[in-house]
């Protein structure tokens, strides 16, 4: 006998495994990325349509921005905050009066706009936009 052992050499089955997991590994990821991309896409088609249609009375939030920066609309107009991110945001006005509190990803915030104001995100401060009021 000798006390030499000899090279293990990996089965079929054994890489059949890993090639398994790595695909798992590598397919989760890239489905997350695929659906949150065309929800990104939907949403801002969405307000795209909303301004062209002459009802563009909405900010969108998403990828630590608001978009538009600078929203115009006559007094009395419901503006509504649409929450598109995956982070929470809120809509704070600088000269103080507004502030809508934590809007969730998903979900909305709107007011009547009776005034104009420069507002930011007090989780993200350097998300900063602007409300301008005619009328």
């Amino acid at each position: 006998m000798s006390d030499v052992a000899e090279p293990r050499t990996a089965s079929l089955a054994g890489i059949l495994v890993v090639l398994l997991f790595l695909v798992f590994a590598v397919a989760g990821p890239v489905v997350i990325v695929w659906e949150r991309l065309g929800a990104d896409a939907g949403a801002a088609a969405a307000r795209e349509g909303a301004g062209a249609g002459g009802g563009g009375n909405t900010v969108g939030m998403a990828g630590l921005k608001f978009q538009p920066g600078t929203l115009t609309v006559a007094k009395g107009t419901t503006v509504v905050f649409d929450n598109d991110d995956t982070a929470p945001h809120t809509v704070t006005a600088r000269s103080g009066g507004t502030d809508s509190g934590v809007i969730d990803p998903g979900r909305s915030f709107s007011l009547v706009a009776s005034e104009g104001f420069d507002y930011f995100c007090s989780i993200h401060p350097s998300m900063t936009a602007k409300l301008v009021v005619t009328g």
